[in-house]
């Protein structure tokens, strides 16, 4: 018996090498190729996302270097010889009392407060993440006299988005200005008006 235990023991190990052999044969199925992580423009510029990257926000000033492309009929018009200025005041500001408004028929300041406003360009289109609005403005109602019927009517915010909506003959125009404009001191320092404006 042992004698055939001896003689049977070199088959049976190269039985199990056969058997090893064979298993590393066997193919293994091929890995698909993993696909582009970076699209290609048409221009060929390879991009870090197939998302497209976030609006910048519109830093403060910027919107004073776009030159204006409106036209005449969105201007505050030439024959205005006179501007009333008032401030409104929102709910932030429970308690206190805006100052009296304020007509001027100085032919210079009349000037430069409806370059100004004409100087102004559209509001930028996007989305933009502004500060809280209270409601706070300024309001210009322009005429061709002290006691003449309104030619235009400009509301500028004091926060918010920094708008600035001008209405002609009672027709609203396009919003002007916009993010990082911030008008209103410009606006009262061309008026020669010291008032105060709102803190938040």
């Amino acid at each position: 018996m042992r004698l055939l235990a001896d003689a049977l023991a070199p088959l049976a190990l190269g039985a199990a090498a056969a058997v090893a052999l064979s298993a590393c044969a066997v193919p293994h199925a091929p890995t698909a190729p993993s696909p582009r992580s970076t699209p290609i423009e048409s221009t060929g510029a390879p991009l870090t996302s197939a998302t497209s990257p976030a609006r910048p926000a519109l830093a403060p000033g910027a919107q004073a270097t776009r030159p204006s492309s409106r036209p005449a009929s969105e201007r505050v018009p030439a024959t205005a010889r006179a501007v009333t200025i008032s401030m409104d005041l929102g709910g932030n500001q429970a308690g206190q009392t805006p100052p009296e408004p304020v007509t001027i028929t100085d032919r210079a300041r009349v000037s430069e407060l409806k370059a100004l406003i004409n100087g102004l360009a559209l509001f930028p289109r996007g989305v933009f993440g502004c500060p809280a609005g209270f409601g706070d403005d300024l309001m210009l109602t322009f005429r061709a006299g002290p006691r003449t019927p309104a030619l235009a009517v400009a509301t500028v915010d004091f926060s918010g988005c920094d708008g600035v909506y001008l209405t002609i003959n009672g027709k609203p125009q396009p919003a002007l200005a916009g993010p990082g404009t911030d008008n209103g001191p410009a606006i009262l320092k061309t008026a020669g008006l010291s008032w105060k404006i709102p803190a938040y």
